[in-house]
């Protein structure tokens, strides 16, 4: 999601903090584990805003390498890093996480159909990228 250690590590300290101090909040009408990747998506979706109003700084990806596959592979982290942050989000959940639909729309509080919509609509789009990358090697 942040396409960064560093700040995957501070999304993961500041997301254990807040459980700590809202624990008390906790309701077991969810699962420990949705209000637990709740508290962690927040705590990426406020490194990402906090990053936007720095100067921009685009993540550096490493330059294509000699083998195809690590070539697809940055490729792949490329298009995955310029979908839209919610997008991006619900992609990663279902794709790399493997986590259902349902439990990812208690996770972002969204509608199943726009988890639904976000998942398709990434697909497509990482497809579509792809398919260009792999056109211009030809």
């Amino acid at each position: 999601m942040l396409h960064s250690r560093e700040d995957a590590e501070d999304a993961v300290q500041m997301a254990f903090l807040r459980l700590y101090r809202s624990i008390a909040t906790y309701r077991f009408e969810a699962r420990f584990s949705t209000y637990f990747y709740r508290i962690m998506m927040n705590c990426c979706f406020d490194l990402l805003k906090k990053r936007q109003r720095l100067p921009q700084q685009q993540p550096e990806i490493a330059q294509a390498a000699a083998s195809p596959t690590v070539d697809l592979k940055l490729q792949l982290e490329e298009a995955i890093a310029g979908l839209p942050d919610r997008m991006r989000a619900c992609f990663v959940l279902f794709a790399v996480h493997d986590v259902k639909q349902q439990e990812i729309a208690r996770i972002m509080e969204l509608s199943l159909g726009a988890v639904k919509s976000h998942i398709f609509q990434a697909k497509a789009r990482l497809r579509d990228v792809l398919s260009d990358t792999g056109e211009g090697q030809s």
